[in-house]
């Protein structure tokens, strides 16, 4: 698994940039305000699936996770109706083109170019989920979105 997360991880940080603040690899409980917007990516399990008596398939459950401060971009139209931190995330994590395609530079647009990588690939839909969520003294929004990344057969030996 640590190879697909370190080359999603840099896939991640290349097409994505300056946009997030620290790329994490592992999930981070605690951020620091200051290092936000940051991006988690890590491994949530490992299955094993025996296909026959000789093969094995491996699939890993992978998040990302993207942590937006709230409180910087909070209503700053003046309309009081407006979370633009939300309007932030929701463009990085999936903003698309006028033809309704992900952006090359968001998670999603990442996910979908790069579908399959070295010796894997993914195999389920992806959802993105949205949260507001509190720590410490200040509120931040998060997304997240699991990944399925599968091996080929491996011949058992």
């Amino acid at each position: 698994m640590d190879d697909i997360i370190s080359e999603i991880k840099s896939d991640l940080s290349t097409a994505i940039g300056s946009a997030i603040k620290t790329y994490y690899y592992g999930e981070v409980v605690l951020v620091p305000r200051s290092y936000l917007p940051a991006l988690m990516i890590y491994g949530n399990s490992t299955t094993l699936v025996a296909k026959s008596t000789a093969k094995d398939q491996t699939v890993h459950e992978i998040t990302i996770r993207v942590v937006y401060d709230i409180a910087p971009r909070f209503d700053e139209d003046g309309t009081g109706v407006t979370m633009l931190a939300h309007q932030d995330l929701i463009k990085i994590m999936e903003e698309r083109d006028a033809n309704m395609i992900p952006k090359s530079t968001t998670v999603l647009g990442v996910l979908r170019r790069n579908i399959s990588g070295t010796d894997y690939l993914f195999n389920n839909d992806i959802r993105i989920n949205y949260k507001t969520l509190q720590q410490g003294e200040f509120f931040y929004i998060a997304a997240e979105c699991t990944i399925s990344a599968v091996t080929n057969l491996v011949l058992r030996s």
